[in-house]
């Protein structure tokens, strides 16, 4: 059934030049309908870029999570990534970025200040991440001259 949901959206999408906003945990249904993807973590974009790249090297740790956990997904097969805890209240996030207390790359600038979503210099590949562990295109183009 889901197939043919997503068959039938897949042909609208291409015979009237739809655009459609698919919200799923399922990156592998996501990334079959969709140009873009834009992860999402306690209501806020954490990463965003073309759906091929980003689930063949996903960037922000909870899109390497999420990646993770679809068999099949991602450059290589990673070992799964479990994260540990529970997410926090939306309503009072922690201070810092959102996810740091989930996070096994969190620093301590990751506990103190939130990350924009801005393009960044990750490994080489330009992509809009809202994480500290890759620096702002900008700053990087102006450490370089």
């Amino acid at each position: 059934m889901q197939s043919q949901v997503l068959n039938l959206l897949a042909e609208l999408r291409g015979e009237r030049g739809l655009a459609l906003i698919l919200i799923a945990h399922d990156l592998a249904v996501v990334g079959q309908v969709c140009d873009r993807i834009a992860v999402m973590y306690l209501g806020r974009v954490v990463e965003e870029g073309p759906a091929d790249q980003l689930l063949a090297t996903p960037r922000h740790p909870y899109s390497r999570a999420l990646v993770g956990s679809v068999y099949g997904l991602g450059e290589t097969r990673r070992p799964r990534q479990v994260l540990t805890g529970e997410a926090p209240d939306p309503a009072a996030p922690p201070p810092g970025c959102p996810f740091h207390p989930r996070c096994p790359e969190a620093t301590a600038q990751c506990r103190a200040e939130r990350p924009a979503l801005a393009e960044r210099d990750c490994d080489g590949q330009v992509r809009r991440t809202a994480c500290h562990l890759y620096a702002p295109v900008e700053a990087a183009e102006g450490a370089a001259a």
